[in-house]
Parts: structure tokens; sequence; C-alpha cells
């Protein structure tokens, strides 16, 4: 009777798991708190600043403050060198800015952000990826990195990189499931 009644509770069990409860499986969200929400307002932030004419009062109120926005890192004036004239080059192949920042030296600074907001969804059988035979995670959002040099308060040049729509997926596959991992251990005494 009791063996009947754990064979049923399995069954349901099974048949409950691999119905596809996709709330079942986990998710994870990586985000960097910032004022902003979407690509577009953190490079339309970034578009409003002007070099030569922004100040860093200014760039302060745009959010791009380290003592506010942990995203914001202080670059040194050798971290501007090493970044944007590695190789010493002449001074007439350099950006305006950073030419006018090499030559300020201790006046130039830098702030370096890299913000971003990833979200991972496991998504496909439950069953199939409890028992680690096949695994399938979706990851979408995006990511804005940006550098401002300033020489004193005034921005003197700025450059930014991204990704506007990540769209990635990871699969993997483990022909044995379980017992995958533990591999030779399970077939040595």
């Amino acid at each position: 009777m009791l063996t009947c009644r754990f064979a049923r509770f399995i069954l349901l069990l099974i048949a409950v798991l691999a119905g596809g409860c996709g709330s079942l499986l986990p998710r994870s969200k990586s985000q960097t708190e910032a004022p902003w929400k979407t690509f577009e307002e953190v490079k339309r932030t970034y578009d409003s600043i002007e070099p030569g004419r922004t100040t860093l009062q200014e760039l302060k109120q745009l959010g791009y403050d380290p003592y506010v926005n942990s995203n914001v890192t202080v670059l040194h004036f050798s971290d501007v060198l090493s970044k944007y004239a590695p190789n010493a080059i002449r001074d007439e192949y350099l950006e305006p800015g950073i030419r006018e920042c090499l030559h300020m030296q201790t006046l130039c600074t830098a702030y370096s952000i890299d913000h971003r907001q990833i979200h991972r969804d496991r998504v496909g059988n439950v069953l199939l990826d409890f028992i680690n035979y096949r695994r399938r995670t979706e990851i979408t959002g995006w990511r804005f990195s940006a550098v401002i040099v300033l020489v004193g308060d005034r921005v003197v040049y700025k450059s930014w990189s991204g990704t506007p729509a990540v769209s990635e997926v990871e699969e993997i596959v483990n022909p044995l499931g379980p017992l995958q991992e533990r591999g030779p251990a399970v077939l040595l005494p």
C-alpha cells in the first residue's frame, strides 16, 4: 500500500516537472544602480555632454558623480595616458582634448562609467534542467560604457561604447545528465 502511494507521488511529481513549469526555473538579474533605466536614457544623457562647454558641476548633475553613482570611477592622469596614448605617439595624432589633458598632467582627471542591465532567464523543461541534462539560458539587456576627460572643472573629451540590445543564448547539454560531473569517479572504486 505504501509503495503504491509512493509510486503515485513520484509519477505525479514527474508529470508536474515534465509539464514545463517555467516558473520553477532559476532567474537572475545583474544591474548596476544608476539614474538611467534604459540604454536610450544613458545615451541621451551622454549626448548632452559638450566638450569645451560642460562643467564638472553640470556633469555631476547629469549623474556622473563618483560620490553618488557607484558606477563612476575616477581615473588619474596616468590612466588617461595609458588608455589614449599608450605608445607616446606624436601630439598631432591625438584628439585635441586628450592633447590638452596630457599637457596639463595633474590638472587632468577622467570619469569612467560602466553601466549594465542584464537578465538571465533559464527556459525549457524543468525536469531536464533539474537532472542537469539540458540547461538553456536566455540573456537579454544592455551595456553602456563612457569616459569623460576633464581639465580642471571643464570637460575636454568624451568617448563611449556599448551594446544597445544584448540577446544571447547559453545552452549546456550533458548527455550523462547528473553523472556528467562525476566522471570517472562513478566508474572507479
